[in-house]
């Protein structure tokens, strides 16, 4: 993340060097790329000697910072930290111009399209180190001081395509930026610690009825089929008072009347058994097993497996014949699916598959996959509603075919919602730290 010296990930490059192609007049720049000196006259308002970062701002996280410290003021102390956009002026002080925010060391005033400034902080001169933070989920400017935050300076900044920049306007003013490469003095990490903590007690504030919390679950588990887990889940909640969906056999609610039959294909399907698991498809849902879009589907996703485990099973020579009596003679499709054929059939080419780069067809998550596939059509083909996506990824490559986006849960539909706002947000701001929804399933650590 960011110039800091921390935990966080950087998923963008961050500024690590002061841009020495451009820069104001009357700087001498270090070897080193981060150490500056003045040595110009001073004396005017446009031959301040500003230089910028290497790099923008990454915007791919929830805040960005970096720190100056003073190794000597010069005669007037005129050092100003801020940030600044890619037309800015280097021969003008970080907060004179639009689109620039800028701290000055002489008077302690924060700039920000204007050379009067406001009333902001202390001034600060020799030995003290003060830093500039960009706060993208806040849109907000903060500064600090010798590790001590100090108050919010500017907020609804839209931070695109900002620099962290330094200008320096009296002679023999020196001073050492530090983009991250060595420890902050101010408590970055603590920072960020408390922001999640504040975020999670935010979530935590939320009241959801148990009654609803309930339903979610539960239809995520009608959903899929696993009706052994929600007979026990609805025996260990206590379903008293609470509205349940009809009964299996009620065919006017297509996912509890096909409840039986999902879960029972389900089990097959997860046990390996492919070759009954087609056999109560062919007796319960006929209509997946031609015809239709979706029952091509059913057909690769199934036919693809029973290949898969007859490999598990070591049974080559039968998977040979299977592959050119069964797989050979599947439809031709889109890319996706004549892909999946490819990748699947190339799993008789390994002496030891479970060690081959094709490893994870064989791994339990492949049959769920399948089990997902097969349940979604049989919802579909039942005549439930279809959602606004898909629940699984092999169905939603197909769903431009099929003509209508297969079924999913509520559960599904509402972290896909969550998804979608997260990320709206993110863009409403201009950055931010990207939504990551595994990263915010996982338990809290103790």
């Amino acid at each position: 993340m960011l110039g800091l010296h921390s935990s966080v990930q950087v998923s963008h490059a961050a500024p690590d060097a002061f841009n020495t192609a451009q820069h104001g007049p009357g700087l001498e720049i270090g070897k080193d790329k981060l150490s500056l000196r003045y040595v110009g006259d001073g004396r005017h308002d446009n031959d301040v000697g500003s230089i910028q970062g290497n790099r923008a701002v990454p915007t791919q996280q929830l805040l960005y910072y970096f720190e100056l410290t003073v190794v000597d003021q010069g005669e007037l102390g005129r050092i100003a930290i801020g940030f600044t956009d890619k037309s800015f002026k280097l021969t003008r002080q970080p907060g004179w111009e639009s689109g620039s925010y800028g701290y000055h060391g002489d008077d302690g005033r924060k700039f920000h399209h204007s050379e009067k400034g406001e009333e902001y902080g202390p001034q600060f001169g020799t030995g003290d180190t003060v830093g500039a933070c960009l706060h993208f989920g806040r849109q907000e400017v903060f500064f600090t001081k010798n590790g001590t935050r100090l108050k919010t300076a500017f907020r609804n900044v839209r931070p695109l395509q900002m620099y962290p920049t330094v200008g320096l306007h009296s002679k023999n003013e020196q001073v050492v930026v530090n983009f991250g490469g060595s420890p902050f003095k101010f408590d970055l990490e603590g920072l960020l610690a408390e922001e999640r903590e504040q975020q999670a007690a935010a979530v935590q504030c939320m009241s959801v009825a148990a009654s609803d919390a309930h339903q979610i679950v539960r239809s995520y588990l009608l959903f899929h089929g696993y009706g052994a887990t929600l007979a026990a889940f609805d025996a260990a909640a206590g379903a008293e008072g609470i509205a349940q969906p009809m009964c299996e056999g009620d065919e006017a609610d297509p996912m509890s009347a096909t409840l039986a039959t999902r879960q029972a294909v389900r089990g097959a399907i997860m046990a390996g058994q492919l070759v009954p698991a087609v056999e109560l498809l062919r007796q319960q849902c006929p209509g997946l097993l031609g015809g239709s879009a979706v029952a091509d589907e059913v057909q690769l996703h199934m036919s693809c497996q029973q290949f898969i485990e007859l490999i598990r099973e070591a049974h080559v020579m039968e998977a040979m014949q299977f592959a050119q009596s069964v797989l050979a003679g599947l439809k031709p499709g889109a890319a996706h699916r004549d892909a999946q054929l490819k990748e699947v059939v190339a799993l008789i080419a390994y002496e030891h598959p479970e060690q081959s780069p094709l490893a994870h067809l064989l791994q339990l998550s492949q049959r769920e996959l399948v089990a997902d596939v097969v349940n979604a059509a049989i919802l579909q083909v039942a005549g439930q509603p279809p959602a606004a996506a898909a629940g699984t990824a092999a169905m939603d490559s197909s769903s431009a075919e099929v003509g209508s986006s297969p079924p999913q849960s509520s559960l599904e539909v509402l972290l896909r919602q969550l998804v979608a706002t997260r990320t709206a947000l993110r863009e409403e701001h201009g950055g931010g730290e990207a939504f990551d929804l595994r990263e915010a399933l996982q338990p809290p650590l103790p």
